[in-house]
């Protein structure tokens, strides 16, 4: 909120990857799921941090871009619809998801489900770069850390349910000081091809 304003903070979903720098790869955020951070920080060409990503198109890290890039979807209508529902028993999760299009998708395009695990507030008193708060910190890909393909038509509402708990390498860590309260589920239609964010939905479970 102190780099975009309190109106995008709140209007868009946020999360956040975890890299191997400049900690000499000691963020214990990044190395509680390495290869899911590599994977998408790979997917995404980027080399350095911070480092914001818009509907998957470039932002880069000047904050003019960060509050400017975002205003240019305010008016887009999406053509798909996502929805969450679900609860949790302490570091356990089971939920649905439902998609639906307004428009049937083409055999061609290469349109893929990611579900994540996020959490809101983490706490790392021992950060590298001085940061001792972190947001949004994504846990888990739980489609998978390249996504799941899928193929949308109209008219049709698909509905997926999945069950997860927490990592272990979360559990009790001794770095990381978080609430289970804050965890979320953010899942997201996204064409890979170009990167494209579709739709977007969250669900916190307090």
């Amino acid at each position: 909120m102190n780099y975009v304003g309190y109106g995008l903070d709140t209007m868009w979903t946020q999360i956040y990857y975890h890299v191997w720098w400049p900690g000499q790869g000691n963020d214990p955020m990044y190395l509680a799921n390495t290869s899911m951070n590599i994977t998408r920080n790979n997917y995404y060409e980027n080399n350095y941090t911070p480092h914001m990503f818009t509907n998957g198109k470039d932002s880069g890290s000047n904050t003019t871009n960060w509050k400017n890039d975002p205003k240019k979807y305010l008016d887009d209508v999406g053509l798909y619809g996502v929805r969450i529902s679900g609860n949790q028993s302490g570091n356990d999760i089971s939920f649905d998801v439902e998609l639906d299009a307004v428009k049937s998708t083409s055999s061609s395009r290469d349109l893929r489900l990611f579900i994540a695990t996020v959490m809101d507030t983490v706490k790392y008193f021992g950060s590298a770069n001085g940061l001792t708060e972190h947001h949004n910190a994504v846990i888990d890909l739980i489609t998978g850390d390249t996504g799941k393909s899928i193929k949308l038509f109209s008219g049709v509402v698909t509905k997926e349910s999945f069950s997860w708990s927490m990592r272990t390498e979360w559990i009790n860590h001794s770095d990381l000081t978080y609430n289970m309260s804050g965890l979320k589920v953010v899942a997201w239609i996204q064409d890979y091809s170009n990167k494209e964010i579709l739709q977007v939905n969250e669900l916190n479970f307090d």
